[in-house]
Formats: structure tokens, sequence, C-alpha cells
């Protein structure tokens, strides 16, 4: 009997020391509920615990899930332990991540489509630009060949209006050379007309006295004197 209560007693200790190493063990463990709430993720939230005999955890959001209206504040829900709810805190966050990650994938899907569609526009336009600058080219040489038999035509002509230049200024030079001679010959003109009038007084005057002669010489006749 002695033993038996030993036993017990034996029994009873080790019980006892394992409860208080899995109570150590689940202090140690277990995580501080305030230090989780204050993590960055959970900073998205709030967490509010009521007093009274059972007392409640109320989780309520720090952003809003309603596009419409950016200053919406959703409650996530009352919960009796803290436990549950930062359980149900991380719940929301993942749903509401989830959400965006859908969004965005789908958004990442339109805009891939787009850039798909993009891309074939693209192409068919440096395809356009490729064949436009093709007949751009071709038309540039056809213009750069047309201008330069222009310029070649133009160059005949220039060195034949230098000719008919020099060729007009000579003419212009023989034109005032001839026209100075044309004075001059219309001077000497003038000064031998001047000189016949001059000439056709003398003469017309030695007539006179000739014929005055003549006739003194008639009367002289008639008078029976020498001639």
């Amino acid at each position: 009997m002695l033993n038996f209560f030993k036993v017990l007693s034996v029994f009873v200790t080790v019980v006892a020391v394992a409860l208080m190493g899995i109570a150590i063990s689940t202090f140690a463990v277990a995580p501080d509920l305030r230090a989780e709430m204050n993590t960055s993720a959970m900073r998205n939230y709030t967490f509010e615990r009521t007093s009274g005999e059972e007392p409640k955890w109320t989780v309520t959001r720090r952003f809003s899930t309603n596009a419409a209206d950016p200053d919406e504040r959703g409650s996530v829900g009352t919960f009796s332990s803290g436990y549950d709810a930062l359980i149900k805190a991380h719940q929301d966050l993942r749903q509401h991540l989830g959400s965006k990650t859908t969004v965005w994938t789908e958004d990442t899907a339109k805009q891939q489509a787009e850039v798909t569609r993009y891309q074939a526009s693209q192409a068919q336009d440096t395809a356009a630009l490729a064949a436009r600058i093709q007949e751009l080219t071709a038309t540039t040489e056809t213009i750069a060949q047309q201008v330069q038999k222009k310029s070649s035509e133009l160059q005949t002509l220039s060195v034949a209006g230098r000719q008919i230049r020099d060729e007009t200024a000579a003419r212009r030079t023989d034109v005032l050379r001839l026209r100075h001679e044309l004075e001059e010959l219309r001077t000497d003109m003038f000064r031998l007309t001047a000189i016949r009038r001059d000439l056709t007084d003398r003469l017309l005057r030695v007539e006179i006295e000739n014929q005055e002669l003549t006739d003194r010489q008639a009367q002289l006749t008639s008078a029976g004197g020498t001639p």
C-alpha cells in the first residue's frame, strides 16, 4: 500500500511537471496578440475591445472596398476572441488582395490584348511606312534626275544667255559708236549745207555781177564804144 502511494505521488509529480511544461511552452509559443495586431499588414484594420463580463473584439477596415465611395469604411465583424478577430482580419485582407489580384490579372490580360493589337497595328503601320518610303525614294530619284536635267539645261541656257548679253553689249557699243558717227555726219552735213548756201549766194552775186557786166558791155557796144 505504501508503494502504491509512492507510485501515485511520483505520477502526480510527473503529470504536474508535464502540465507546467505544456503551459510554459504554450505561453512561449503563443503569439503576442497586440504585436500581431500592430504588424504592417494589420495596420489596415482597427481592433477595438469592449469591456464587460464577455468582452468582444470589433474589427473595422481602415480602407474602402467600394471604388464608388472611397470614404466608406466597412466592418469585418465582432468576435469573442482576439485571435478570432485577428484570423478574420487576415482572411478579409487575403480576400481583398485576392480580388485586387483578380482585377489586376484581368487588367493585365486586357493590357496584353491591347499590346497585341497595338503590335499588329504597328506591324501594319511599319509595312505601310516601308512601302511609302520606297515609293517616296523612287519619286525622289525621279525628281533628282529631272533636277539634274533641268540643271544641265539651265547651265546651257546660262552660257547662251551670257553670249547673248556679250553680243548685246557689243551691239550696244556699235549703236553708240554709230550714233556718235551719225551726229558727226549731221554736223558735217549742216556745215556743208551752210557752205553750199554761202557758195550759192556768192555764185548768185557773181552771176548778177556778170549779168551787169554783160549788160554794161552791151550798152557800151550799142553806144559805139569799144568793147
